[in-house]
């Protein structure tokens, strides 16, 4: 109802015609011209918004397996995306959940924090009605990643191979592509080139690379396999790229540079020299011994398994092991020359361990080495390298051990290095320090201390708010500028360690009220009883016109359902500065909200799929009339509403199939919005202030479902407020 005098209803229908007249030359001028002329579907409930299952699981090897924390975000949290859900998951406990996304949202990045491999994030499509996921706890973390950029077959300039079997001949300097299937002899002319291989090659010859100009590169989850790979010149390149094999069945004695990101097979040994050099991102397997016999720098980054002996043999020769990286022999792994150099988190396991009195270790961060059988140390260690013995094992020492350097037996290792992509093994248990015993490390609970509680999981997002929008004269219909009562709200459910809602903490602020009607409003939790409740604070009740009786615990009292009265009057929460309306009218001065924070803690926690937004049901209390109820469409009344005037003037309210707060042409009473919503102006239909609302409701929510956002073509700004 409009408290308006004569005067001022003239002013207002001028400004009305005025606003809403439609422009011939308009495109938009063909819209139904008014609310009233909408052809709005029957099953059409006015939702901005869709409503989605999110399930992320973790998979794990260790027995022993703390709760990661699982988050969701509307956008990148690198770039900014805010936070909407949270919770924890580990192996076999996925965290499940029901979310509530802006109806236009496609896309989802999923976050886990592990206390044993650091962070993930990865994007996920949002199609139909469910997002799963499942992470990989056994993957090193963010911050272990870089993005290779792979070569490509038939890339400009390439030369495209057809053949699938004879001699492919590499020459002229060219770049050779072969994405299919190829069994013959490979040949390397003087003049080279490069062999770029995305299929499946089986050459069967001894191939030649001993020019400057013969590189082989295998990727895009290509194979390469022969028996003799000869890689005999200094500046002769083999790049393997992820997911890509190199497999070779005889020795391996490369002389040039070779660059792994994917699998290299050596069925024989492996043996560095004169120059021969190789950086490992991947794995390498080597079936006999691996020999480094060059004064050049060999870096393993992820992980070599060699299944007799590794000799690093040559003076100047540099082994670098990379943070998180991981050894293996199945026999001696010796050090007879030179610098070898360990970063944090690496690992070499081996039956014997040997550190030659003209070899050295230099050791960055906590690393390990683990011993079966035997220990010879007269090199120098300086840093913090555990060398690690099992039973029986007598160790010699004589070297030096500097700057954390410690030799010990395995029960006294307090390292813990975890499973990984490149560390199949891992070693220990991590030192996970949980105060409250709730499962989630300290680390990763933002109730540390409190067993009831470990995270937030938030809506509409952390940090943002979302707008309910009533019109108030039910069940006559309104004028539909949505903003009799306009209430912004955004909150968070407190979850404890198993997933389950302790708390609800809802935020409301009143931003217009576009009536002179006194209305209250409050929210019904549709599956919670009453006395499922422990306590409600935080209302505001205020009113001596409509005074509520309460449970003892906050709840509204005479309601089987949680019924909670967040504010009785509105007036008790906003401020107003001057005129008629209350932020509803451009030439009146702004008012200013008080934040209303209304805490609901259950007694016992409850199910998410309890409390979801789809049970979240909010309502107006019209003009102190405890009694009269206006709801969103479709969703029921309390138990003190006056069910007689359901079906009476305008409205259509059918109980006996579910149908609540509409017309009979489907017109709602109110909108809820997952996002701020800037309502129309007094008196301006929302069709007129958003010009792609009709086509939004009368596609029934296909089209334009971003109608309400501030793109250019979508909104009369002179209409907004």
């Amino acid at each position: 109802m409009k408290n308006t005098n004569l005067l001022l209803m003239m002013f207002f229908v001028v400004l009305a015609f005025t606003a809403c007249k439609k422009d011939v030359n308009d495109p938009n001028s063909n819209q139904p011209g008014s609310m009233n002329d909408l052809v709005i579907s029957d099953d059409f409930n006015w939702e901005t918004f869709k409503d989605i299952d999110v399930t992320i699981s973790i998979t794990g090897a260790k027995d022993y397996q703390a709760k990661s924390k699982v988050s969701v975000f509307n956008a990148d949290p690198a770039s900014g995306g805010k936070l909407m859900v949270s919770g924890n998951a580990a192996p076999g406990s996925s965290f499940a959940s029901s979310m509530r996304i802006p109806s236009y949202l496609t896309q989802l990045y999923l976050k886990m924090e592990s206390p044993f491999t650091g962070n993930q994030t990865v994007t996920v499509p949002v199609s139909g009605n469910a997002v799963n996921y499942t992470f990989d706890s056994q993957k090193s973390g963010d911050d272990l990643k870089s993005v290779i950029v792979e070569p490509a077959c038939g890339e400009d300039d390439d030369i495209i191979v057809t053949q699938t079997s004879g001699t492919l001949t590499i020459t002229g300097g060219a770049i050779y592509s072969l994405a299919g299937v190829f069994n013959g002899s490979i040949n390397f002319t003087n003049s080279g080139g490069t062999l770029k291989v995305c299929g499946t090659v089986t050459a069967t010859n001894n191939v030649q690379m001993n020019k400057s100009t013969h590189h082989l590169i295998v990727t895009q989850n290509g194979s390469f396999q022969c028996d003799d790979l000869s890689l005999t010149h200094s500046d002769a390149t083999v790049s393997v790229y992820s997911n890509s094999l190199l497999d070779l069945n005889g020795n391996f004695s490369p002389k040039g540079f070779v660059k792994n990101y994917g699998t290299i097979d050596v069925e024989e040994s492996w043996e560095n020299s004169s120059g021969g050099y190789f950086e490992n991102y991947g794995t390498i397997l080597v079936g006999k011994d691996m020999k480094l016999n060059t004064s050049t720098q060999n870096i393993n980054a992820c992980k070599i398994i060699v299944q007799d002996k590794f000799h690093q043999n040559s003076p100047g020769c540099t082994f670098i092991m990379e943070y998180g990286s991981y050894l293996e022999t199945g026999d001696d792994a010796e050090f007879t020359k030179d610098h070898t150099i360990m970063y944090e988190s690496s690992m070499i396991k081996c039956p014997k361990f040997f550190i030659n009195s003209s070899a050295d270790f230099t050791v960055y961060g906590d690393a390990l080495v683990l011993v079966s059988e035997e220990i010879n140390i007269d090199g120098d260690i300086n840093g913090p390298l555990t060398v690690a013995y099992e039973a029986g094992v007598n160790p010699d020492v004589s070297g030096s051990l500097t700057n954390g350097a410690n030799v010990t037996p395995v029960a006294n290792v307090t390292t813990y290095l975890p499973i990984s992509a490149c560390n199949p093994v891992g070693f220990g248990t991590p030192p996970i320090i949980d105060t409250d015993l709730d499962g989630v490390p300290d680390e990763l609970d933002l109730y540390p201390t409190d067993n009831q509680r470990a995270a937030n999981s938030y809506f509409p997002a952390q940090d943002v708010w979302g707008t309910v929008a009533f019109e108030d004269l039910w069940p006559s219909k309104g004028d539909y500028d949505f903003n009799d009562l306009v209430l912004d709200y955004t909150g968070y459910y407190v979850l404890n360690g198993e997933n389950d809602v302790k708390d609800l903490i809802v935020k409301f602020e009143v931003r217009a009220v576009g009536a002179s009607f006194n209305n209250g409003f409050g929210f019904q939790l549709d599956q919670i009883d009453w006395d499922e409740v422990e306590s409600v604070t935080g209302f505001v009740h205020e009113s001596e016109e409509m005074p509520i009786l309460l449970n003892a615990n906050g709840t509204e009292a005479d309601q089987p359902k949680a019924v909670i009265i967040a504010v009785s009057t509105v007036e008790s929460v906003i401020n107003r500065a001057s005129g008629s309306m209350f932020n509803t009218i451009q030439a009146n001065p702004t008012g200013t909200w008080d934040l209303t924070t209304i805490t609901t803690t259950f007694a016992n926690a409850v199910p998410q799929s309890k409390v979801g937004m789809e049970d979240f049901n909010p309502f107006l209390i019209k003009d102190q009339n405890r009694d009269i109820e206006v709801h969103l469409p479709n969703m029921v009344p309390t138990a003190q509403a006056d069910i007689s005037l359901l079906g009476t003037e305008q409205d259509n309210s059918i109980p006996g199939e579910g149908r609540y707060y509409k017309t009979k042409t489907n017109l709602p009473w109110g909108i809820l919005m997952f996002e701020r919503f800037d309502y129309p102006i007094e008196t301006v239909e929302i069709i007129d202030a958003y010009l792609h609302f009709a086509e939004w409701a009368q596609s029934g929510g296909v089209s334009y479902p971003d109608w309400y956002t501030d793109q250019s073509g979508y909104r009369v700004p002179a209409n907004i407020y």
